[in-house]
Order: structure tokens, then C-alpha cells, then sequence
């Protein structure tokens, strides 16, 4: 049967002849072949035709031999039959065999986990991994090792890339909290399964096709590199798009440690696509083995602080795997280790324990913050280092403690002007807490102190400032319910200018003397432009004070806003709820001005609580900016009655310290400076933006109007990354810019004035920190359990990493072969040669016949 096939088709294609703009193999069709009882009839008039025939030579005389009449009736049989085949009008088309083969989509973990090497417990899948990477065997067992590495070493296998392709199309998909195609590599164009023509030894072998591809860009013949860069591991998602956007999938090869941190449980999606036929093949990656081990992740100081200021140093312990029950301890110590750097011998002194504290350990481990309150007095630069005590049979000790960034406490002193109406308590007091502070030198300028008295203060005055060179000496102007008697609109403007050009600082507390004229005078009406709250009308804030006066003579409630409780004037612990505790036993108030609302820039850290209007609480205590500087307004006097909380007027002390450090923190102390940069948080995941915004004044201190400034933004190690700012629309000095976490790590943020003319090209930098996502940093080890449900789930089958030669025969073969047909065409329209032929052969049959009829004298 081969052969006839084979002697056939030679015919075929010799009849033919070879073209070559014809794609396929050229195959035979009867076009007019009748179909159903028409075949019956076709029959029945070959047979009629036959009979007929062979009746009729028998009927001839017998002058002419058997052997010529059988040889004439085969001549008229033979053109009789002919000329029935061409009734049936034989054609010829050309065929195409193609084997389309599926899609194989192969899904890599690209999150963050994957960038951590692993310490392998097990000598023989160390070897394993070893033989299968090539990588070394120290590095595998030590967690040198990525597991990007391993991955792709181990992917780079060309005969095992090449064995897969034989199966399909292998898609190769990035995942971590999204999803990302990277490579398309098409199958292996050479047929493994043989079609009818190779099995009749056809010479011809089929054609084979993986489908369209979309984005040539994607085509590949190697698995690239595996990146790790995602904030997240969501399998379900990946699944997901890979079922959705199936065309033609035979199975998914997942590749993962399986710590998926997800909405969505995995195995859901992994049982629909068993309904689908859709087996997942997963290879696990990582050591199952969670480890033993305690670590300081993060130390955090600020970059500046000022003799006798309570400053914070925050730590995160990141705990892993503590074991059993029994072996967990229940509490840990940690302590805080200062260093001072030596001047003069250019050294860091020896390391001094200054505090040690006890954290409640969880039992599934995790993330824990840790925070120590400190105060220096002398001037210099310091370190601190967070160290933690070693855990039994803990897998990494070398990571138990972490060195801070410096911090610089200075030694300037910060320049107060202090105005007050009259001598109230809030004033004696506060004028004492300054003056007595070595940080601070003070003016005083007390409205209704008698002339022939000398004003008090550090730097004492003996006229109100009114030109911006003398109030430009100063960092912070602090006005305590002043008397409008004293100041004039151009005061006024000078006080806008001070603020708004040098970067100063002002306070403003309200009081029941001069408050409602200070702010209602028509002459004075800029300092409505300048606090961060709006008022009413002057008849509206007498109607408002008359009434409070006559009903109400309880004390009310502060309600600080809970959102800004970490605010650097209310926070007086590195817990926000202890700062909470704090505030809640502060005595109440008994008087507050009718501050109508915030404005939409102001930051409120105080309302009152039992004042409501239609805005909302009324505002006691609100942060704003003007310019370059910083507003403080305070709604409400009798801050001296907070005196007795705490050890010798801890709180009160603390609290209008901080008030001066706020106000000046946007200026130098020299009265320099020309700008601020400040970021929206002081932490961020790897992944978030940051956000840097900046106020620049030009060399005359005047608002910037460049288009755009550059931020500088270094990290621990000394690299740095320019961030251009822009300027805001109808703000001028003002700059935003932002830029991606990619790193992690401490940060310093500057903007470089770039001028000459200038000694200082900087502006005082911010500091922040990058940390790793929290989802990632937690669990990494590998979760064998998930992943082998997922496989058992859809039908396919879990394979570890060192044993992925496997895979290729565990995928299924799934090749559909196709057949493309040409549309057929009378085969003496094919070839000139042809048509000759079939015209010829009819002539040449019936001549012959008629020709021997003639020689042997029959009619």
C-alpha cells in the first residue's frame, strides 16, 4: 500500500511539475464525483458502459481473432472511461500539513523575597542544587546564593529550554503584585510526531506553526534574566491572567517560594483550571526550613538636635522563625550604645551602653519597633548603635546590631523676639523658660512695662524693632495677645516680609485683652494673611465672646487631632499613645478666641472640644505656612496651669521648646538660609513615591522663579540621585518633585542652590528611610504545603528546583495537526503538457480502433 501511495504521488507531482510559489504537496480531486445515490448511478453506467462494450465486440464476425476483438474493446472501453473521468473533471490541490502546538506559560516570582539567599540545612539538595546551577556548593550552603541566581542558572539550560519548546510556545511571565510578559519562545519548528505522509515515507515533511505572536519585540530563544524587584507575591493573580488570556494553553509551569501574600486563596483559581484541563506544574524554590534568627533591621536618628532637646532613636527587630513554643523567649533586651566622635584626635570614643529595655516578643515573630528618648547637653557629633542579644541556636548572628547615621547636636543659639500686650502668667513664664534656655538668646518687648524699666531678655531692647534688617536679626517673633496700639500697617509688612522672604518664624497666642482689635483693624488686616485660621467679622467675634462669657464658665476640653499626634510641638513620647495619656490629664481651658476655621494649607493640632460650628471644632492650635516661614497660632492662654504636671514643669517646658525648635526649624540660626526641603513621610516601602517639597529664595531672599531646582538625594553608601523639582503654579518659590523608592536603606534629601555667589550651596538636608515591604520581609522561606496543593489541585505535579530535568516529559502533548487546502483546478489547467495530453488521448484511441476495425474488414 506504501508503495502505491509513493508511485502516486510521484505521478502526481510529475504530471504536475514543480512550481515553486506553490506552498504544500500537490493532491487529487474528481471535482463533479457524484455524492450519495449518485455514486450508485456512476456505477451502474461504468458497468453499462463495460457490458456494452464487450456485447458488442462478441457480436462481431469472426473474420477478426479473439485476442484483436478483446484488444479493440479495450481501446473503446479505454475512451468511453476516459471520457467519463473527464465528466468528473479531475483537479488537482495543493495541501499543507501544519502541526499547531499550544502555549506553554512558564510564571517567574519576581518579588522581592527572591533577591535573599537561603541557608540550606540539607547537605544533598545542597549538592543537587550545585550540579543543577553549576553554582558553587559554599555559596549555596551559606545563602551567598540568590535565588534569582539559581533560578536563573538553572533556566539557562539550553537543552532543557529546547526540550520544553518540542511541547509548545513557552510565554514567559513576570510576577510579584502585578504581571508582566518579558520573552516569547516559539516551538521547535521540527515535528516530533510523524504525519500521514512521513508514514507512507513521504519526502516531504509538514510544516508546524505556535500561533500568532503579538509583539515581535518579545520573541526570544532564552529565558531572561528573573529581575526581583516586586513589593508583593500574588499567585492567584497570576494564575488568573494566565487562564483568562489562554490561547491554546496546555499547562503553566509556576516557579516560587509560595509565600503568597494575596486577597485571594490560590488553590480556587488552580481547581478552575483543572476544569479546564489547564495542569500547573510547580517548581519550588527556597529552603522549607523557616529561620532561627533575630535582627536589627533599621536605625533611625534625626540629623540634627540641640543641647538639652529630647530627640528619639528608633530601631525595627525583624524575628523569624523562633521555633516551638517552649523555645520562644518571652522578652528581649535590647540596648542603646552611644559614640561620640573626638575632635581632636579625628576618632570615635568608646561605645557606652546609656539604655537598655525589655520587648514583649511575639510568638509568630515579625516586625517590632523599638524607641529610646534621649537628651544630650554638650555639642558634637554622635552615633548610636541598636544592638539585641543573641537567641539559642540562632541561624545569623551577624546581623544583631546596626550603627545609626550621625547626629549633630549644635551649639548656636536660636534668636527670640517675645512681644506681649501685658505681663499675663503665660508671658512671666515662658519669658523665664527662654531666657533661662543656653540655646536661646531673647529679646523682650513687653507693651506695658514702663519706660524708665529696662525690658528683660538675654539681648535686651530698648525700641520695637520696625525695619526688616532689625527683625531679620532674629529667628522667631512671638506675639502674646499684643497690644494694636503699638503697630502700624507697615509693621505689618515687615513682619510679612520677615516671614516671608528670610524664612522666619511666628507665633501668635490669642488673648482677651487685644486679640479681637488686633485682628478686626483695618490697618492690621494683613495679619489675617498671615495666621492659619480665618475669623469672623468684629461683631460677630464680640456676639461669640459675649455669649461664651455669659454661659459658660467650666473649663473646656482640649481634643487634639489624633492624626497629628506625632506633630513635633504636641509629642512628647515616641509612642503616640503615651503622647495621648500625656495630653489627656492637661487641666482644660477656661477661655478660647472664636476662631472661625483652619485654612485649607493649615495643619490644626488642637481643637476644642466643646465647641462646634458649622465648619467643625473650633481651632485652638494650628501649624501653617507663609512663604518661607512657619505660623503657629495658639487660640487660647493658660498654659501655666499645665506647670504642675509632670516632674518640675516637665511638660510645659518641653511643650514651648518645642514650639521655638518648630518655628525655626525652616531657617539657619545665622538668618541665612534660603529654603527648606521636607518629604510627606519619614518612611517608605521599597516602591513608594516619595514626595520632596521645597521653598527657595533667590541671593536677595526673594521668592525663586527658576522653573525648576535640583534636589540631591545620597544614600548611606555615598550615591546620589537628581530629582528635579518643579515650580508650582502661581506659588513662586514653591517646588515639588518625586521620585521612586528603589532602594532600601537611609537617605539624606538636599537642593543645590548652585549659585556662586553664595557660601552655602546647600540647603540643610532632610532625612528618611526606605525599608523592605512588609509583606516580603516577614515570610520568605518556602511554603511546600501551598504549592503542592496548588499542583495536586489542577493535575499537574510539584518538582523541586534541582530536579527540573523532569519537566519536559511531565508536560503533555497536546499538537493539533491541520490541514490548509488550495482551491482545485482541472488538472489540464495546470500544465500546457497536460492539456495536450488529454486532448491527444482520445484521438489516439478511437484512430487506433478504427484503424485495426479497417485492417480486419469490420463495419
Amino acid at each position: 500500500m506504501n508503495n502505491l501511495l509513493i508511485a502516486k504521488n510521484a505521478l502526481l507531482n510529475w504530471v504536475v511539475g514543480h512550481d515553486p510559489e506553490r506552498a504544500g504537496d500537490p493532491r487529487l480531486e474528481w471535482t463533479n464525483m457524484p455524492e450519495s445515490w449518485g455514486v450508485f448511478v456512476l456505477l451502474f453506467t461504468v458497468m453499462a458502459i463495460v457490458f456494452g462494450v464487450f456485447w458488442m465486440y462478441r457480436r462481431e464476425i469472426d473474420t477478426c481473432p479473439m485476442p484483436v476483438k478483446l484488444f479493440m474493446a479495450g481501446l473503446r472501453l479505454a475512451t468511453l472511461l476516459f471520457l467519463v473521468a473527464l465528466l468528473l473533471r479531475p483537479s488537482v490541490f495543493y495541501q499543507q500539513v501544519t502541526e499547531i502546538k499550544p502555549t506553554i506559560d512558564l510564571l517567574l516570582d519576581g518579588s522581592l523575597s527572591f533577591a535573599r539567599g537561603d541557608v540550606y540545612r540539607d547537605e544533598k539538595q545542597v549538592g543537587r542544587l550545585a550540579a543543577a546551577s553549576g553554582l558553587d556548593v559554599i555559596g549555596i550552603a551559606e545563602g551567598s546564593v540568590k535565588r534569582s541566581d539559581l533560578v536563573n542558572r538553572v533556566l539557562a539550560d539550553k537543552q532543557l529550554i529546547q526540550s520544553i519548546r518540542d511541547k509548545g510556545t513557552v510565554q514567559v511571565i513576570n510576577f510579584s503584585d502585578g504581571t508582566k510578559t518579558i520573552a516569547v519562545i516559539p516551538a521547535n519548528l521540527q515535528s516530533d510526531m510523524p504525519s500521514p505522509a512521513e508514514s507512507a515515507n513521504e519526502p516531504t515533511e509538514p510544516a508546524a506553526t505556535t500561533g500568532q505572536i503579538d509583539n515581535d519585540s518579545l520573541i526570544q530563544e532564552t529565558v531572561p534574566d528573573l529581575v526581583p524587584e516586586g513589593l508583593g507575591t500574588d499567585i492567584w493573580q497570576a494564575l488568573r491572567e494566565s487562564i483568562d488570556n489562554a490561547n491554546r494553553l496546555s499547562a503553566i509551569v509556576l516557579i516560587s517560594d509560595g509565600q503568597h501574600n494575596g486577597s485571594e486563596d490560590p488553590i480556587e483559581i488552580a481547581a478552575r483550571a483543572q476544569s479546564l484541563g489547564i495542569p500547573i506544574y510547580v517548581i519550588g524554590v527556597g529552603d522549607p526550613n523557616p529561620p532561627r534568627n533575630l535582627s536589627v533591621n533599621e536605625v533611625f536618628v534625626r540629623s540634627k538636635a540641640y543641647p538639652d532637646e529630647p530627640f528619639e532613636v528608633e530601631a525595627i527587630l525583624q524575628i523569624n522563625s523562633l521555633g516551638n513554643a517552649g523555645d520562644i523567649p518571652g522578652q528581649l533586651t535590647v540596648d542603646l550604645v552611644q559614640q561620640r566622635f573626638n575632635e581632636r584626635t579625628g576618632q570615635m570614643e568608646d561605645r557606652q551602653v546609656i539604655q537598655s529595655t525589655q520587648v514583649d516578643v511575639p510568638d509568630n515573630g515579625g516586625r517590632i519597633r523599638v524607641d529610646f528618648d534621649h537628651t544630650l547637653s554638650d555639642p558634637g557629633r554622635y552615633t548610636y548603635t541598636v544592638q539585641v542579644e543573641n537567641l539559642d541556636n540562632e541561624t545569623q548572628t551577624d546581623d544583631n546590631a546596626l550603627v545609626s547615621s550621625e547626629l549633630v547636636v549644635v551649639d548656636e543659639q536660636v534668636k527670640v523676639l517675645l512681644i506681649s500686650g501685658l505681663p499675663s502668667y503665660d508671658y512671666q513664664h515662658v519669658q523665664r523658660l527662654l531666657q533661662r534656655d543656653q540655646t536661646i538668646a531673647l529679646s523682650c518687648w513687653l507693651q506695658s512695662m514702663d519706660e524708665s524699666r529696662p525690658q528683660e531678655g538675654d539681648l535686651p531692647i530698648s525700641r520695637l524693632p520696625r525695619t526688616i534688617e532689625e527683625l531679620g536679626q532674629y529667628n522667631i517673633v512671638m506675639l502674646m495677645d499684643p497690644n494694636p496700639q503699638e503697630f502700624d500697617a507697615e509693621w505689618i509688612e515687615t513682619l510679612k516680609t520677615f516671614i516671608k522672604n528670610k524664612a522666619g518664624g511666628v507665633f501668635y497666642m490669642a488673648g482677651p485683652q487685644f486679640t479681637s482689635e488686633f485682628v478686626t483693624l483695618n490697618r492690621l488686616k494683613g495679619i489675617r494673611e498671615i495666621l492659619p485660621v480665618r475669623f469672623g467679622d468684629s461683631e460677630s467675634i464680640a456676639t461669640t465672646q459675649a455669649l461664651a462669657t455669659a454661659t459658660d464658665n467650666r473649663s473646656g476640653k482640649m481634643l487634639l487631632v489624633n492624626h497629628n499626634m506625632d506633630h513635633p510641638v504636641l509629642s512628647f513620647h515616641a509612642d503616640p499613645a503615651a503622647t495621648q495619656r500625656t495630653w489627656s490629664q492637661m487641666p482644660g481651658i477656661y477661655w478660647s478666641f472664636p476662631a472661625l476655621t483652619p485654612k485649607p494649607t493649615a495643619r490644626v493640632l488642637m481643637e476644642h472640644g466643646d465647641k462646634v460650628n458649622a465648619d467643625g471644632n473650633q481651632p485652638l492650635l494650628a501649624a501653617g505656612r507663609y512663604g518661607a516661614g512657619t505660623v503657629l497660632y495658639m487660640g487660647f492662654q493658660g498654659t501655666w496651669r499645665w506647670r504642675p504636671l509632670g516632674l518640675q514643669a516637665q511638660f510645659f517646658d518641653r511643650f514651648w521648646i518645642q514650639v521655638t525648635r518648630f518655628l525655626v526649624e525652616n531657617r539657619s540660626l545665622q538668618g541665612s538660609r534660603r529654603g527648606f526641603i521636607d518629604s510627606d513621610q519619614t518612611e517608605y516601602e521599597l516602591g513608594q513615591r516619595v514626595l520632596l517639597v521645597g521653598r527657595v529664595l533667590d541671593s536677595q531672599f526673594r521668592p525663586s522663579k527658576e522653573p525648576s531646582i535640583e534636589a540631591v538625594v545620597r544614600d548611606a553608601e555615598g550615591r546620589s540621585q537628581s530629582i528635579e523639582m518643579q515650580l508650582l503654579p502661581q506659588q513662586e518659590g514653591r517646588y515639588e518633585g518625586t521620585f521612586v523608592a528603589q532602594r532600601t536603606g537611609k537617605f539624606e534629601a538636599t537642593i543645590d542652590l548652585g549659585t556662586l555667589e553664595s557660601e552655602e550651596k546647600l540647603i540643610d538636608p532632610i532625612s528618611f528611610r526606605v525599608v523592605p515591604p512588609s509583606a516580603e520581609a516577614s515570610s520568605f522561606w518556602l511554603n511546600e504545603k501551598l504549592l503542592k496543593d496548588i499542583a495536586e489541585t489542577s493535575g499537574g505535579k510539584y518538582i523541586e528546583l534541582e530536579q527540573v530535568s523532569e519537566l519536559p516529559a511531565a508536560l503533555p502533548r497536546l499538537v493539533t495537526r491541520a490541514e490548509f487546502n488550495s482551491p482545485p483546478e482541472p488538472i489540464w489547467d495546470v500544465n500546457q503538457y497536460v492539456r495536450f495530453l488529454f486532448f491527444l488521448l482520445p484521438v489516439v484511441l478511437l484512430t487506433s480502433e478504427w484503424a485495426i476495425r479497417k485492417w480486419y474488414k469490420l463495419l
